[in-house]
Parts: structure tokens; sequence; C-alpha cells
């Protein structure tokens, strides 16, 4: 049977199939075993795997894969789709219902507005699940003051401070607990939270966003705030990954990344700073292309950004004040800069509040930028302007999230947490800030992905999937 290393997950285009993928060390030599894995629950002897951006363009042979979540069932040796509550094999074969288990969302730190889900506007130092009732959730995203999450029914559900329209439900009402973006669509597959703002991806692969548009973040080629998605411009149907950026609650300087399936990344929103990576600094409210075409994965943060290559190789830009783009120095740049160090097998890189955290695929992570409150994990309070190792000497980190804090997701379904965290936003039943990972308490030990919310001065909070 083969064997994954549940440590080993890496973003890479296939230039032959111009198809993004993410992957696992599985069978390297067939793209369609490519997945990003999460947790293993060893009473069952799955591998949960997260929402798979580029899943709507995977083929097998000449035949479309349906959406869902990815699994690799270690007693079969097979990887399988869960659509419609079906398992199905990679040749089609359905293997079994998907009605034993359940997907909770989790929520803690700063409720402010309700972002916590859970029918009130307390904090909460530890997870405290969201209502509804639903137990099919894939993803999460947290944003400023506002929470995203996606069912596996490909509806999207946001709750959190209503202002502006950015829960897209067509009402400007805080909202305490999930309520679902309208439009109708069921073939949602992934969404990102920013400063006031939505972003997601539909089956189809077009890109639609709502809320506060003021620097044309939603990329509708307007400035003016939406209640309810709207496409973004420019007739593409093949974005496989998205990203929301900014930390305002109002939407300034907030910025959307998208990449694309032929390996290209596009920016729209703010261009202070550089942030859009267009050689330019001027705002845009309609997609602009980012130089070369063999991009993986990118990620949004307050302002700058964060990206992977097919070669491995992780690069930066925007603004550079901490040193959050690793190059050894301070200065801001407005196309995309190596970050040092020679590193070829970044794997997963997320942008936070003037910090960046990143994925090695021998299971490391590592940091650099803003250090207050221990941002970076490296038991001090300085910046670094070069990547540092998050300490712990973990190896099995599987996903990070940067916010106003850090998260971290390891192969054994825990979950550490570290920086800032006067909100209890690390979970750990305190409100003392951490400079090294701790783990987030109770007795769950099957997280499979979480989200770090971002907001400048504080209100944070986090969100994490569970499967049991």
């Amino acid at each position: 049977m083969p064997t994954v290393n549940t440590s080993c997950i890496q973003a890479r285009y296939d230039e032959q199939l111009a198809r993004l993928y993410y992957l696992v060390n599985y069978d390297p030599d067939s793209v369609l075993s490519y997945a990003l894995v999460g947790t293993n629950l060893n009473d069952v002897g799955v591998i949960v795997v997260q929402t798979v951006a580029s899943l709507p363009y995977l083929y097998y042979g000449s035949s479309l894969l349906p959406s869902g979540m990815v699994y690799f069932v270690q007693s079969l040796g097979i990887l399988v789709i869960s659509s419609n509550n079906t398992w199905i094999t990679l040749d089609g074969t359905v293997v079994r219902t998907d009605t034993d288990y359940n997907r909770t969302v989790w929520a803690w730190g700063a409720g402010l507005s309700g972002t916590l889900g859970n029918n009130a506007a307390t904090s909460s130092s530890s997870p405290i699940s969201v209502v509804g009732g639903f137990t099919d959730w894939c993803q999460v995203s947290a944003g400023v003051e506002r929470s995203g999450g996606l069912r596996q029914n490909g509806t999207i559900w946001t709750w959190g401070l209503g202002s502006q329209g950015v829960l897209g439900n067509n009402c400007t009402t805080d909202r305490s607990s999930p309520v679902s973006v309208v439009g109708g669509f069921t073939d949602w597959f992934q969404v990102s939270a920013g400063g006031g703002f939505f972003v997601g991806l539909r089956s189809n692969g077009t890109a639609w966003a709502w809320g506060t548009n003021s620097v044309g973040q939603l990329g509708d080629n307007t400035t003016v705030s939406k209640s309810s998605p709207v496409s973004v411009v420019g007739d593409f149907t093949d974005w496989c990954q998205i990203s929301a950026g900014g930390t305002s609650a109002v939407g300034a300087f907030a910025f959307s990344l998208g990449v694309r399936q032929n390996g290209t990344i596009w920016g729209w929103g703010a261009g202070t700073g550089g942030r859009l990576g267009n050689n330019c600094t001027s705002d845009r409210s309609s997609p602009v292309s980012i130089t070369a075409s063999t991009w993986c994965y990118v990620s949004a943060g307050e302002a700058h950004a964060l990206a992977v290559r097919q070669n491995g190789t992780a690069w930066a830009w925007g603004q550079n004040n901490t040193g959050q783009l690793g190059t050894n120095n301070t200065t801001s740049v407005s196309a995309p800069d190596a970050v040092v160090g020679g590193i070829t097998d970044w794997c997963q890189v997320s942008a936070g509040n003037n910090f960046s955290l990143a994925l090695r695929q021998n299971g490391t992570t590592w940091a650099w930028g803003l250090n207050n409150s221990g941002l970076l994990g490296d038991n001090t309070s300085a910046n670094k302007s070069s990547p540092v190792s998050v300490v712990g000497g973990f190896t099995d980190w599987c996903q990070v999230s940067a916010g106003n804090h850090s998260l971290g997701l390891r192969g054994s379904g825990s979950l550490w947490a570290w920086g800032y965290n006067a909100q209890g936003q690390l979970g750990d039943n305190t409100t003392v800030s951490k400079c090294s990972p701790v783990c987030v308490a109770g007795s769950i030990n099957n997280w499979f992905q979480v989200s770090a919310g971002m907001r400048n001065g504080g209100c944070n909070n986090s969100l994490g999937v569970t499967f049991d």
C-alpha cells in the first residue's frame, strides 16, 4: 500500500496539464493522487484532507471529478472524494456513504458583533461550537469581525458584523449565528474573508465577491459596496485559489489575490505599498496580472502578500516595515521578491498582520516580520527580516494560519497557537500572549482546518473545523 507522509504538503502547478494541484507524497507518478493532507484519524484509518481549491479542475481520464472533500483511506490505499455524501474512488467506484462522521466548526477569541457564531456577543478563551446544528462544514475563514464557512452542500454561510452588506445576505444587520449567502449557488468550493469583504470561488471556475468596495476590492469594475455576491470581471473561468486581505472592518486598503489555472496570479483592490504586486501602487477595481506564470499558491495579509512557485520557492511583495517580506531588509516592493534562505521546499504560506508564516515539506514551520507579543513563535519578541524556525522541535506541521496571532495544525490532529492573546484567540483558556506554541485547550485532537482572524488593534477570533 502506498505511503502517505502527513507532514509533507505542497502546492504545485502541472504545466503539461495546465492545472493546479495540492500534493501529498502518495504516488508521485500520478497527478491524480495529489491533495492537501490534514490530520490522521487512527480510529477509522482515514486521513482527512482540506478542501482542495483546484478540485473542480481534477480530471480522471476525460471525466471531470465532482467537487467536495478529499480523503485518503489508509485501509484501502486509495484517495476518495466526498461528494453528495458519497465516497468515490478515482476510478469512479462508490466506496461508502459519508453520513457517519460529523464536521463541526468551533470558534474562540473576540465575540464582538457575534463573530463566534454562538448566538452571543461575548468572548471565549477556549473553543465553543458554532450554532446551527450543521455537521458538514468543509472550510472556514476568519476575517475582521466576520466569519465565514463552506458546507459540503456547496453553500457559504457567514456571521458577525453586518455593516456594508459584508455577510452577503442582502442585509446590513449583525448576526451572531450563521446566515446563508444569497444567490442560490450550491457549487462554492472556497471562501476567504478579508478586511470588510469576502471572496469566493465556484466550481465553474468563476470568482465572486461581496461587502465593502471602497478601493475596488470586489473586482467588479466599481467602488460600490455590495450586499450580495457579484462576479469578478474578466470573464475568467479558471480560478483555482483566492485570498482576501486587509485588516480594517470598513474595508480601507483591502485587496484580493487569486491564482488561475494557467499559473498566473492576479490582484485587485488597494495598491498602496505595492500590495497588488504589479509594479504599481494604484488601486485597481478589476484584476491585474502579476509577473511570471508558475505560481501555485497565494496569501493576502494586511498590506503584503506571499506566494509559492512551482519550484518550491517563496516570494513576497508589498509593505515591509517590519521585515514581513523575508528579504533581509525593510524595503517595500511592488513586484515579487524572493524570500531569502535558498529554501526550495516551501509548501504553504500565510500572510498576517505585518508578519508571515510558512510551512516546509519537512514539516517545520517558519516565521518572519513583526514579533509583537511573540507572533513568530521563536521565544523572542524581536522582529525578524528573514525566516526563523518556530520553536518546539515539531516536524509534523500540516497547516499554518497568520492573522493578528498564529495558529498551527499538526499531523496528530492537535492545534497549537502563539502570539497576541488579549481576547483569548489562542484558545488556551487564558488571555496571556505567548511567544512559543501552546496547545489549544480541550480534548479535541481531530482538527483538520483552521483560520486566524486579522484585525489591526485587536478584536480577533479563531475558527477551526473538526472531524469526528
